[in-house]
Protein backbone atom coordinates (compact mmCIF):
# COMPACT_ATOMS: atom_id res chain seq x y z
CA UNK A 1 0.00 0.00 0.00
CA UNK A 2 1.12 3.20 -1.01
CA UNK A 3 0.58 6.77 1.10
CA UNK A 4 0.96 10.73 0.30
CA UNK A 5 3.29 12.26 2.43
CA UNK A 6 0.64 13.28 4.46
CA UNK A 7 -0.98 10.05 5.35
CA UNK A 8 -3.28 9.16 2.83
CA UNK A 9 -3.96 6.36 0.90
CA UNK A 10 -2.60 6.37 -2.67
CA UNK A 11 -6.19 6.04 -4.97
CA UNK A 12 -6.11 3.26 -7.38
CA UNK A 13 -6.26 5.21 -10.33
CA UNK A 14 -3.53 7.38 -11.31
CA UNK A 15 -3.48 10.44 -13.64
CA UNK A 16 -1.04 9.34 -16.71
CA UNK A 17 0.41 12.46 -18.32
CA UNK A 18 1.25 11.74 -21.93
CA UNK A 19 -0.14 13.89 -24.48
CA UNK A 20 -0.67 16.68 -22.19
CA UNK A 21 -0.81 19.66 -24.40
CA UNK A 22 1.45 22.56 -22.88
CA UNK A 23 -0.35 24.83 -25.57
CA UNK A 24 -3.45 24.15 -23.51
CA UNK A 25 -1.91 24.97 -19.97
CA UNK A 26 -4.75 26.29 -18.27
CA UNK A 27 -7.32 23.47 -19.78
CA UNK A 28 -4.41 20.89 -18.65
CA UNK A 29 -4.46 22.23 -15.30
CA UNK A 30 -8.10 21.97 -14.77
CA UNK A 31 -8.28 18.76 -15.56
CA UNK A 32 -5.44 17.86 -13.16
CA UNK A 33 -7.71 19.73 -10.49
CA UNK A 34 -10.92 18.07 -11.36
CA UNK A 35 -9.20 14.52 -10.94
CA UNK A 36 -7.85 15.44 -7.42
CA UNK A 37 -11.06 16.96 -6.38
CA UNK A 38 -12.37 13.76 -7.33
CA UNK A 39 -9.91 11.81 -5.26
CA UNK A 40 -7.27 10.93 -7.19
CA UNK A 41 -4.28 11.75 -5.48
CA UNK A 42 -1.45 10.10 -7.74
CA UNK A 43 0.24 11.24 -10.67
CA UNK A 44 3.00 9.82 -12.92
CA UNK A 45 5.91 12.42 -14.70
CA UNK A 46 7.66 11.40 -17.54
CA UNK A 47 11.07 13.90 -18.37
CA UNK A 48 10.53 12.44 -21.64
CA UNK A 49 7.33 13.19 -22.73
CA UNK A 50 7.38 16.43 -25.03
CA UNK A 51 10.61 17.06 -24.10
CA UNK A 52 9.41 17.68 -20.64
CA UNK A 53 7.19 20.31 -21.30
CA UNK A 54 4.16 18.30 -19.14
CA UNK A 55 6.35 18.66 -16.26
CA UNK A 56 5.53 23.01 -17.03
CA UNK A 57 1.69 21.83 -16.76
CA UNK A 58 2.43 19.87 -13.50
CA UNK A 59 4.07 22.52 -11.74
CA UNK A 60 1.49 24.75 -12.08
CA UNK A 61 -0.98 22.78 -11.02
CA UNK A 62 1.07 21.68 -8.05
CA UNK A 63 1.07 25.20 -6.80
CA UNK A 64 -2.91 24.93 -6.37
CA UNK A 65 -2.78 21.98 -3.71
CA UNK A 66 -1.03 20.74 -0.91
CA UNK A 67 1.93 19.15 -2.35
CA UNK A 68 2.40 16.67 0.82
CA UNK A 69 -1.50 15.48 -0.53
CA UNK A 70 -0.80 14.08 -3.83
CA UNK A 71 1.65 11.51 -4.57
CA UNK A 72 4.25 11.88 -7.55
CA UNK A 73 5.83 9.15 -9.64
CA UNK A 74 8.78 10.77 -11.34
CA UNK A 75 10.53 8.22 -13.78
CA UNK A 76 13.97 7.80 -15.12
CA UNK A 77 13.64 6.99 -18.30
CA UNK A 78 14.86 7.97 -21.88
CA UNK A 79 17.96 10.39 -22.30
CA UNK A 80 20.30 8.57 -19.87
CA UNK A 81 23.27 7.33 -22.01
CA UNK A 82 25.86 6.97 -18.75
CA UNK A 83 25.08 6.39 -14.75
CA UNK A 84 25.41 9.78 -13.72
CA UNK A 85 22.13 10.84 -16.04
CA UNK A 86 20.66 8.95 -13.17
CA UNK A 87 20.96 11.68 -10.66
CA UNK A 88 20.91 14.62 -13.50
CA UNK A 89 16.72 13.39 -14.22
CA UNK A 90 16.33 13.39 -10.26
CA UNK A 91 17.49 17.13 -10.14
CA UNK A 92 15.86 18.26 -13.39
CA UNK A 93 12.60 17.41 -11.89
CA UNK A 94 13.25 18.73 -8.80
CA UNK A 95 14.05 22.25 -10.62
CA UNK A 96 10.86 21.67 -12.81
CA UNK A 97 8.50 20.65 -10.49
CA UNK A 98 9.56 22.79 -7.55
CA UNK A 99 9.57 20.21 -5.44
CA UNK A 100 12.19 19.18 -2.60
CA UNK A 101 11.39 15.25 -2.05
CA UNK A 102 10.12 12.47 -4.18
CA UNK A 103 7.20 10.48 -3.18
CA UNK A 104 8.45 7.82 -5.81
CA UNK A 105 11.64 7.48 -8.57
CA UNK A 106 10.80 4.51 -11.29
CA UNK A 107 12.74 3.47 -13.48
CA UNK A 108 11.24 2.95 -16.93
CA UNK A 109 11.67 -0.05 -19.02
CA UNK A 110 15.13 -1.08 -18.60
CA UNK A 111 15.71 -1.94 -22.01
CA UNK A 112 15.32 2.45 -22.65
CA UNK A 113 18.82 2.82 -20.54
CA UNK A 114 22.26 3.23 -21.92
CA UNK A 115 23.49 1.56 -18.88
CA UNK A 116 23.74 -1.80 -17.16
CA UNK A 117 20.93 -2.28 -15.08
CA UNK A 118 22.82 -3.27 -11.87
CA UNK A 119 24.51 -0.50 -12.29
CA UNK A 120 21.30 1.69 -12.03
CA UNK A 121 19.80 -0.74 -9.27
CA UNK A 122 23.32 0.65 -7.14
CA UNK A 123 23.13 4.07 -8.02
CA UNK A 124 19.74 4.14 -6.99
CA UNK A 125 19.87 3.25 -3.54
CA UNK A 126 22.76 5.73 -3.41
CA UNK A 127 20.42 8.33 -4.28
CA UNK A 128 17.79 7.82 -2.13
CA UNK A 129 18.76 9.71 0.98
CA UNK A 130 20.48 12.19 -1.23
CA UNK A 131 17.16 13.27 -2.20
CA UNK A 132 14.70 12.08 -0.11
CA UNK A 133 12.81 9.62 -1.97
CA UNK A 134 10.31 7.71 -0.23
CA UNK A 135 9.63 4.67 -2.69
CA UNK A 136 11.61 3.42 -5.35
CA UNK A 137 9.55 1.52 -8.17
CA UNK A 138 10.76 -0.42 -11.43
CA UNK A 139 8.90 -1.03 -14.63
CA UNK A 140 8.34 -3.87 -17.19
CA UNK A 141 11.38 -6.05 -15.41
CA UNK A 142 11.81 -9.53 -16.38
CA UNK A 143 11.03 -12.25 -13.13
CA UNK A 144 14.49 -12.98 -12.71
CA UNK A 145 15.30 -8.44 -12.58
CA UNK A 146 12.50 -9.02 -10.41
CA UNK A 147 13.85 -10.99 -7.69
CA UNK A 148 17.40 -8.91 -7.51
CA UNK A 149 15.40 -6.00 -6.58
CA UNK A 150 12.56 -7.67 -4.59
CA UNK A 151 13.81 -6.84 -1.11
CA UNK A 152 13.61 -2.80 -1.68
CA UNK A 153 10.88 -2.52 -4.74
CA UNK A 154 7.60 -0.52 -3.24
CA UNK A 155 6.32 0.00 -6.69
CA UNK A 156 5.82 -1.58 -9.86
CA UNK A 157 4.42 -0.24 -13.50
CA UNK A 158 3.77 -3.16 -16.06
CA UNK A 159 1.81 -4.30 -18.75
CA UNK A 160 -1.67 -5.29 -17.88
CA UNK A 161 -5.39 -5.08 -19.94
CA UNK A 162 -8.23 -7.23 -21.18
CA UNK A 163 -5.78 -8.60 -23.64
CA UNK A 164 -2.40 -8.23 -22.50
CA UNK A 165 -2.13 -10.88 -19.57
CA UNK A 166 1.24 -11.44 -19.73
CA UNK A 167 2.61 -10.37 -16.17
CA UNK A 168 -0.14 -12.58 -15.07
CA UNK A 169 1.16 -15.32 -17.12
CA UNK A 170 4.76 -15.01 -16.10
CA UNK A 171 3.99 -14.95 -12.22
CA UNK A 172 5.35 -11.10 -12.06
CA UNK A 173 1.65 -9.79 -10.22
CA UNK A 174 1.46 -12.55 -8.12
CA UNK A 175 5.05 -11.80 -6.95
CA UNK A 176 3.57 -8.44 -6.73
CA UNK A 177 0.64 -9.40 -4.58
CA UNK A 178 3.10 -11.90 -2.37
CA UNK A 179 5.20 -9.25 -1.57
CA UNK A 180 2.45 -6.31 -0.68
CA UNK A 181 3.86 -4.46 -3.78
CA UNK A 182 1.17 -2.74 -5.67
CA UNK A 183 0.93 -2.75 -9.43
CA UNK A 184 0.11 -0.12 -11.79
CA UNK A 185 -1.05 -0.81 -14.87
CA UNK A 186 0.03 1.31 -18.01
CA UNK A 187 -2.51 1.25 -21.44
CA UNK A 188 -5.49 -0.72 -19.40
CA UNK A 189 -7.79 0.34 -22.30
CA UNK A 190 -5.05 0.33 -24.27
CA UNK A 191 -6.15 4.46 -25.13
CA UNK A 192 -9.69 2.80 -25.74
CA UNK A 193 -8.66 0.34 -28.27
CA UNK A 194 -10.16 -2.35 -26.18
CA UNK A 195 -13.70 -1.00 -26.80
CA UNK A 196 -13.28 -0.34 -30.48
CA UNK A 197 -12.80 -4.01 -30.40
CA UNK A 198 -16.30 -4.66 -29.49
CA UNK A 199 -15.80 -7.80 -27.85
CA UNK A 200 -18.99 -10.12 -27.17
CA UNK A 201 -17.82 -11.16 -23.58
CA UNK A 202 -17.46 -6.88 -22.67
CA UNK A 203 -20.50 -5.29 -24.79
CA UNK A 204 -22.76 -7.90 -23.07
CA UNK A 205 -21.48 -7.18 -19.43
CA UNK A 206 -21.93 -3.41 -20.04
CA UNK A 207 -25.43 -3.99 -21.67
CA UNK A 208 -25.95 -6.33 -18.18
CA UNK A 209 -24.63 -3.38 -15.82
CA UNK A 210 -25.71 -0.55 -18.03
CA UNK A 211 -22.21 1.31 -17.96
CA UNK A 212 -19.98 1.93 -20.89
CA UNK A 213 -17.40 -1.17 -21.85
CA UNK A 214 -14.47 0.72 -20.71
CA UNK A 215 -16.19 1.23 -17.29
CA UNK A 216 -16.64 -2.64 -17.29
CA UNK A 217 -12.78 -2.79 -18.05
CA UNK A 218 -11.86 -0.15 -15.10
CA UNK A 219 -14.13 -2.27 -12.56
CA UNK A 220 -12.84 -5.66 -13.19
CA UNK A 221 -9.08 -4.45 -13.20
CA UNK A 222 -8.93 -2.55 -9.58
CA UNK A 223 -12.03 -3.91 -8.20
CA UNK A 224 -11.45 -8.18 -8.84
CA UNK A 225 -7.97 -7.86 -10.06
CA UNK A 226 -6.66 -5.56 -7.12
CA UNK A 227 -4.78 -3.45 -10.15
CA UNK A 228 -3.88 0.31 -9.92
CA UNK A 229 -4.49 1.67 -13.10
CA UNK A 230 -3.02 4.88 -14.68
CA UNK A 231 -5.49 6.63 -17.37
CA UNK A 232 -4.91 10.25 -19.15
CA UNK A 233 -7.53 12.62 -19.91
CA UNK A 234 -8.73 16.18 -20.48
CA UNK A 235 -12.42 15.97 -20.37
CA UNK A 236 -14.44 15.99 -17.31
CA UNK A 237 -16.90 13.74 -18.69
CA UNK A 238 -14.23 11.06 -18.93
CA UNK A 239 -12.85 11.85 -15.96
CA UNK A 240 -15.69 11.22 -14.16
CA UNK A 241 -16.69 8.38 -16.04
CA UNK A 242 -13.86 6.70 -15.47
CA UNK A 243 -13.81 7.45 -11.41
CA UNK A 244 -17.79 6.01 -11.58
CA UNK A 245 -16.57 2.63 -12.88
CA UNK A 246 -15.76 1.86 -9.19
CA UNK A 247 -19.12 2.75 -8.12
CA UNK A 248 -20.17 -0.59 -8.79
CA UNK A 249 -20.42 -4.36 -8.06
CA UNK A 250 -20.50 -7.31 -10.63
CA UNK A 251 -21.45 -10.82 -10.09
CA UNK A 252 -18.26 -12.93 -9.25
CA UNK A 253 -18.94 -15.56 -12.70
CA UNK A 254 -18.90 -12.10 -14.10
CA UNK A 255 -15.76 -11.00 -13.49
CA UNK A 256 -14.25 -14.72 -13.95
CA UNK A 257 -15.08 -14.12 -17.40
CA UNK A 258 -13.02 -11.80 -17.91
CA UNK A 259 -10.09 -13.34 -16.09
CA UNK A 260 -10.67 -16.51 -18.87
CA UNK A 261 -10.23 -14.08 -21.79
CA UNK A 262 -7.87 -14.11 -23.95
CA UNK A 263 -6.78 -12.27 -27.43
CA UNK A 264 -4.92 -14.62 -29.67
CA UNK A 265 -3.56 -12.40 -31.40
CA UNK A 266 -1.63 -11.14 -28.55
CA UNK A 267 -0.78 -14.29 -27.27
CA UNK A 268 1.03 -14.65 -30.19
CA UNK A 269 3.08 -11.82 -30.50
CA UNK A 270 6.82 -12.80 -29.89
CA UNK A 271 8.27 -10.55 -27.00
CA UNK A 272 11.39 -9.43 -24.88
CA UNK A 273 11.97 -7.65 -22.14
CA UNK A 274 15.37 -6.53 -23.68
CA UNK A 275 16.29 -6.10 -27.41
CA UNK A 276 16.26 -8.96 -28.97
CA UNK A 277 15.73 -9.09 -32.42
CA UNK A 278 12.91 -10.10 -34.17
CA UNK A 279 10.71 -9.85 -30.91
CA UNK A 280 8.42 -6.59 -29.83
CA UNK A 281 9.77 -5.15 -26.61
CA UNK A 282 7.32 -5.52 -24.17
CA UNK A 283 6.50 -1.91 -23.57
CA UNK A 284 5.69 -1.68 -26.53
CA UNK A 285 2.92 -4.64 -27.03
CA UNK A 286 -0.24 -2.14 -26.32
CA UNK A 287 0.62 -0.33 -29.16
CA UNK A 288 0.47 -3.31 -32.05
CA UNK A 289 -2.05 -3.27 -35.02
CA UNK A 290 -4.47 -5.82 -33.71
CA UNK A 291 -7.84 -6.51 -35.21
CA UNK A 292 -9.47 -3.89 -36.17
CA UNK A 293 -6.88 -1.21 -35.10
Amino acid sequence: MLFTKSGKEVSKIGIGTWTINKENIDDEVKALQFYYNQGINYIDVVLAYDNGAVLDVVEKFLKTIKREDIFINAFITHGCAKITDVERQIKTYMDKLNIDYFDCVTLHSPVVLGFDFNDYVKEIQHLKSKYKIFNIGYSNLSPEQYKQVQEHISFFEGLYNLENKINDDNGIINACKQDNIPFYAYQPLRRNRTAKQNYKEVVSLANKYSKTQNQIIINWLVKHKNIGILIKSSKKEHIKENIDALDFEMKEKDYLLLDKFRNKEFDKIPFSYFNEEGKIRIDQIPNQPIGNL
